[in-house]
């Protein structure tokens, strides 16, 4: 291997990797935007379009492995047989990576459902600039890379095959958004169904590929040289069967037929596809209108069934379903989730919500309401206004204001809904009517009145403390009915027993004062005998019960005398 590769330039090794890692970057960065993008418009295209550039950027990587370790092996080494091992560990290790992740991706496209939505003006032409400004980088380097040689980068034409592969897959990406855009979802299916089959062609080629001894990146893919050989996929194609075959197909008489007969073929084509213009089938709710070279034909408009009529466009046919009854959602735009409908009205039902502004002007409230109706003069709706879906809408909205603008927010959501709806009903009808716009309003239901949903938890916050303070209230007025009266009880009793003490009390103190006033009277009337009488009551009241013995004065002075033994 030193000897083949040992002449190579080492600075023209280095460039060689330099470029690999500039284009490595760049399918990172164009893995990640197509996969935003595809995300953002809804188009399974562009996810097929990550995944290939996912095992673009896994190869790329891979090949960059491989050359630096060749150039390691150039300049020398005397462990070179184990430094190859271990390069061709980590090749594997890159490339099982590289597979398992597209696979994965590969599966869930398969089974994943998606809703085709077209894509705004602005989100179609930046995604599919996108696309075509990658389309534009990888011809340019299936470009590069077919111009190096393989002694100096042995993957560079299978590279060159993968990268012309990729242009085209861009490509189609790019033309998804476009079918998106007009509503085609057929041929968006289609994109994404051949998308799908590359990507797992590719991933089952490289999961089954082996790395050889060199070591060097399985990049030379057999479904790179079907589709990649050359710039056109189909010469591509044609280039492997003659090389499988070994018959120049190009010179077949098959081919010579077809080549002979394509240009009357597609002018037949073309010429049957004009005349088919002049056929119009009206389905059995819809009525048509014809304009011939711009001015409306006299006379009844066309009924359900097959119509001739002249070709575009001499003759113009535009289907109005005055059978059908349509409906106009007010207060979001959007279609709301698939399933159950969630009732729920602080969480947000469709892309965007409107709010009105009531008539004490501070508070706003969302309305969640459609209007159904149904084309009763498919001349009025066609030509007395340019726009009649937005006059009806217009004029729905101002209905809604018209029945809200002198409410407060508490007087708007304890409204009786059936009046309020069959008024908005009457108002839409006459004002559709004075506008001439030809239709019948069958129905005007609201589904909810509630403030916005972006102030869903203030709203709720502050109805929490209404509910707080009016519970607090109730509380208090519970606790007072049960305290006061208990209280007033209290209050009697206490004053009750106070009187009742008083009333004792003051007996008391008359009785009290009776006998002092009594005890009066006795010590005027005599003093000494009084005085005696209580000096007497004291002695008793001090010495009852008790022993004494009485001397007398008297004992002594008659000479006698009295000895206490104790």
């Amino acid at each position: 291997m030193s000897n083949d590769l040992g002449s190579a330039n080492p600075s023209r090794s280095d460039s060689h990797r330099a470029v690999l890692l500039v284009l490595l970057a760049g399918s990172a960065l164009w893995t990640v935007g197509a996969a935003i993008g595809g995300l953002a418009i809804g188009n399974p295209v562009w996810l097929d379009a990550a995944v290939a550039l996912w095992l673009s950027a896994g190869m790329l990587l891979g090949v960059a492995t491989a050359q630096a370790a060749r150039a390691a092996a150039d300049r020398g080494s005397e462990a070179a047989a184990e430094r190859t091992a271990a390069t061709r560990r980590r090749l594997q290790e890159r490339k099982a990576g590289t597979v398992i992740v597209a696979s994965l991706g590969v599966v869930g496209l398969l089974f994943a459902s998606w809703p085709l939505r077209p894509p705004s003006p602005l989100a179609a032409a930046a995604v599919g600039s996108f696309g075509v400004a990658g389309a534009w980088l990888a011809a340019t380097a299936a470009n590069y890379f077919a111009s190096v040689d393989p002694v100096h980068l042995p993957e560079a034409p299978g590279l060159a095959r993968g990268a012309r592969v990729l242009a085209w897959v861009l490509a189609a990406a790019a033309v998804a958004v476009a079918l998106a855009w007009i509503g085609w979802s057929s041929g968006v299916r289609f994109l994404h169904l051949m998308l799908l089959i590359l990507n797992a062609v590719v991933c089952f080629e490289l999961s089954v590929a082996r790395i050889p001894e060199c070591p060097r990146f399985p990049a030379d893919l057999r479904v790179f040289a079907v589709l990649g050989s050359r710039a056109h996929p189909l010469g591509s194609a044609l280039d492997a069967a003659e090389r499988q075959l070994g018959i120049d197909l190009r010179s077949s008489w098959a081919l010579t037929v077809i080549r002979r007969s394509a240009e009357p073929l597609l002018i037949g084509l073309c010429a049957v596809g004009w005349l088919a213009t002049a056929l119009t089938v009206v389905a059995s709710d819809e009525q048509g209108l014809v304009e011939r070279l711009g001015v409306l034909r006299a006379g009844a408009p066309l009924g359900p069934g097959l119509h001739l009529h002249w070709p575009w466009p001499v003759d113009r046919v535009t289907l109005i379903p005055v059978r059908r009854v349509q409906t106009l959602h007010i207060g979001h735009e959007g279609e709301e989730e698939q399933g159950p409908e969630d009732v729920l009205w602080a969480r947000q039902h469709a892309a965007s919500e409107y709010t009105l502004l009531l008539g004490n002007g501070r508070d706003l409230i969302a309305v969640d309401a459609a209007l159904q109706f149904r084309i009763t003069d498919p001349y009025a709706w066609r030509y007395h206004d340019q726009n009649p879906t937005e006059a009806l809408r217009a004029i729905a909205y101002r209905s809604v204001m018209k029945s809200t603008v002198s409410r407060t927010l508490a007087e708007v959501l304890s409204e009786n809904v059936a009046a309020l709806t069959a008024q908005m009903r009457s108002m839409v009808q006459a004002d559709a009517d004075a506008l001439g716009l030809g239709i019948e309003v069958t129905a005007f239901t609201v589904g909810g009145m509630h403030p916005p949903v972006g102030v869903a938890t203030d709203y709720q916050a502050v109805v929490s403390a209404e509910l707080g303070k009016t519970t607090a209230a109730v509380s208090a007025e519970a606790d007072r009915n049960e305290i006061v009266p208990k209280a007033e009880a209290e209050a009697s009793s206490g004053e009750n027993a106070a009187r009742a003490e008083g009333a004792e009390a003051l007996g008391k103190a008359v009785g009290e004062a009776s006998a002092f006033r009594a005890l009066e009277a006795a010590y005027r009337a005599s003093p000494e005998a009084y005085r005696f009488r209580r000096r007497l009551e004291a002695l008793e009241a001090q010495l009852n019960g008790r022993p004494f013995t009485v001397l007398d004065e008297r004992i002594q002075r008659d000479g006698g005398e009295l000895w206490l033994m104790k």
